[in-house]
């Protein structure tokens, strides 16, 4: 009887090879998932720095137009699309002076010019009623002019349905941030979404002020 028992009790130890890949399967599911949610709270927090700290430029640039008694303007660096160059605006009243400061931002965020990669920098995911800074700073509405009336410098929209300012991406994810600013306000505003979907581009519906 004894016996018999003891040998029960063998037969029940350790576990089989169908339950031991049970448990493997399922580990590796849930680290999956585990990763990707850690990829993309990563992303959030990257593309959030970046806008809040594009922000803050943007109202040191407004402050040195003022300062310099310069009309001033923003560009994409050329050969590097995490780098936001600060212009002169030239005897040619083309933006196409010195560079007198600048801003980098961390990889893989970019700066968007509104040019399919890889010939630019990615294309533009802000609402078409926002002036882009960086595309368009050729154009009067774009420059940072110490003679706007107001207490800051930064470029003007020129009526309430639309708003300036600068967009970014994290690599080829689909988190944008972004810095905005409108008519009613002498200051700009961080922005952030996470998805691209192409029916509510036309607005900030889908945007978080940060």
């Amino acid at each position: 009887m004894v016996f018999a028992k003891l040998v029960s009790r063998g037969a029940k130890s350790g576990y089989t090879l169908v339950e031991v890949l049970v448990v493997v399967i399922i580990m590796g599911v849930l680290s999956t998932m585990g990763v990707a949610s850690l990829q993309r709270a990563v992303a959030n927090a990257r593309v959030k720095d970046a806008a809040v700290n594009t922000a803050a430029f943007v109202e040191r640039v407004s402050n040195l137009s003022k300062q310099r008694n310069e009309v001033l303007c923003l560009r994409i660096d050329p050969g590097d699309c995490h780098k936001l160059l600060v212009v002169r605006d030239g005897d040619g009243k083309n933006c196409s002076g010195g560079s007198i400061d600048s801003l980098t931002i961390d990889p893989p965020n970019t700066f968007l010019d509104g040019k399919p990669k890889p010939a630019g920098c990615g294309p533009f995911a802000c609402p078409s009623s926002m002036v882009n800074w960086l595309s368009n700073a050729n154009n009067a509405p774009t420059k940072f002019d110490w003679k706007n009336i107001g207490l800051a410098a930064t470029p003007n929209p020129m009526d309430d349905d639309k708003s300036g300012g600068i967009c970014i991406q994290y690599g080829d994810s689909d988190v944008y941030g972004a810095v905005r600013k409108t008519k009613n306000k002498n200051w700009v505003v961080p922005m952030w979404k996470v998805g691209n979907d192409f029916t509510q581009n036309g607005n900030w519906s889908n945007w978080t002020e940060l």
